[in-house]
């Protein structure tokens, strides 16, 4: 199970780098769950038509989740898809992100998966 864990984030990063991070394309293709607009191009976010003001990382962490839904990560995998370069003690870092963008967003799609990691799931609750 970890092995295809493994396997299955080094494609997802792949792709995520490939399409030029969180940026995808020129376009502005939305990602829409519910209420959250995530719209990529131009970096911003929507929460019931309001656009909520996040910071850069806070932004490619909840883009990168988004990109990739249902799909498990460790802290660690999030933290090096999202700044390209190893993990150094970023778990702390990763955590804070996930609790201030649900604190901003008032959304419940970033999940805990407790011993684990986050998923970010497209079942709006």
């Amino acid at each position: 199970m970890y092995a295809d864990n493994i396997a299955l984030h080094g494609v997802v990063k792949r792709r995520f780098y490939r399409d030029g991070g969180v940026t995808m394309s020129e376009t502005d293709e939305k990602l829409i769950y519910g209420n959250l607009h995530i719209h990529p191009a131009s970096r911003t976010v929507y929460v019931n038509g309001r656009e909520i003001a996040i910071t850069r990382m806070e932004f490619d962490v909840l883009c990168f989740m988004a990109t990739n839904p249902n799909i498990a990560f460790t802290k660690e995998q999030i933290y090096e898809a999202v700044n390209k370069e190893n993990y150094a003690d970023g778990s702390y870092t990763i955590r804070d992100i996930i609790y201030r963008l649900r604190a901003k967003l008032d959304i419940s799609n970033i999940q805990t998966l407790h011993g684990y990691g986050y998923k970010f799931s497209v079942e709006n609750k």
